[in-house]
């Protein structure tokens, strides 16, 4: 960051964050409806134009509702890093409290979140292609195995399957000799932080609500999405490394039933939410609201008093350990 006449406690940077499927997008709208607040999103596909069923995106009646940012940024060829999510986000930032206003995060992606608002270093490696291509040569098992052995912590939190973020993985540490998962924070975030969280404790719940999910994606006309960017851009990484995207590719061209996409989509979705809470739970400063033991109008009700209060410090709210 560049502008160090700021003080900490001048400024207040608000973020509701959780894993997919809990209602965090629609409670950062309500939010800003009340409150002087523009959104910052902080999810890793939102970024990217023409995904918008699948990743669940505010629609742009909604966005009218409320000002959002780092959404619709890229198109779905273009390589984005965190190293420019960092960098662009903070841009909003200061813009943002420029005009009087106060930024609120949202989002479910802990590297976006945790490179901005808990002032980690990303290294700024550009992609590679020739490096790229040669790794292209192994198979996604013989990358990941690779990435266990040079950093056994960064496997922990990419999925064996995800080839896109192994490879991104293996290409920052050879190209600065640095472990991926030893981003180390070593600037100081020139702001206060206030952190949601949102989840559920039942997890059959969660469950179930990803599910429902799902099936309501089909009926909004998530596979005519699927087909038209395949069309438009070809069977990319990106669509083949995201949940929802790669098992309708695989059900429009003849691979699994509908019935099964479904499923995929539900089993791939909750294994994200365990990578999610894996990032998530080494914060201690978030203050969890279970929806299941609540509901959204109580969530909402107690987010609004206490960030109209100032202050999250006499919640009950006990922080995931």
């Amino acid at each position: 960051m560049t502008n160090t006449s700021v003080k900490k406690s001048e400024q207040t940077v608000y973020a509701i964050v959780g894993p997919s499927c809990t209602f965090k997008s629609k409670l950062a709208i309500d939010l800003a409806l009340k409150f002087p607040f523009e959104i910052i999103s902080a999810d890793s596909r939102l970024i990217y134009k023409g995904m918008d069923i699948g990743t669940a995106k505010p629609t742009i009646e909604e966005r009218k509702l409320a000002q959002h940012h780092m959404i619709d940024i890229v198109e779905p060829d273009f390589d984005y890093s965190v190293a420019l999510y960092k960098r662009d986000a903070e841009k909003n930032i200061y813009e943002i409290l420029s005009r009087k206003k106060s930024p609120i995060f949202v989002g479910g992606t802990g590297l976006y979140l945790n490179s901005v608002l808990m002032g980690l270093s990303i290294p700024e490696v550009k992609p590679d292609s020739s490096f790229r291509r040669q790794l292209k040569t192994f198979t996604q098992e013989e990358l990941y195995e690779n990435l266990k052995r040079l950093d056994p912590k960064a496997a922990e939190i990419i999925h064996r399957n995800d080839n896109f973020r192994t490879i991104r993985a293996l290409e920052v540490i050879y190209k600065t000799n640095k472990l991926f998962s030893r981003l180390k924070a070593i600037n100081e975030f020139p702001f206060n932080v206030v952190w949601v969280g949102i989840t559920y404790s039942n997890r059959d719940l969660h469950l179930e609500k990803i599910r429902e999910r799902a099936y309501g994606f089909c009926k909004e006309g998530f596979l005519n999405e699927v087909t038209s960017l395949v069309e438009k851009y070809g069977e990319l990484g990106l669509f083949k490394n995201t949940i929802g995207y790669a098992e309708a590719i695989q059900f429009l061209n003849g691979k699994i039933k509908l019935t099964e996409m479904v499923d995929k989509i539900t089993l791939h979705t909750r294994q994200l939410v365990k990578r999610q809470m894996t990032w998530f739970r080494s914060n201690k400063g978030i203050n969890w609201f279970y929806l299941d033991e609540m509901g959204y109008k109580e969530l909402f009700d107690r987010v609004f008093n206490l960030i109209q209060e100032g202050s999250l410090a006499n919640t009950s709210i006990v922080s995931t350990g």
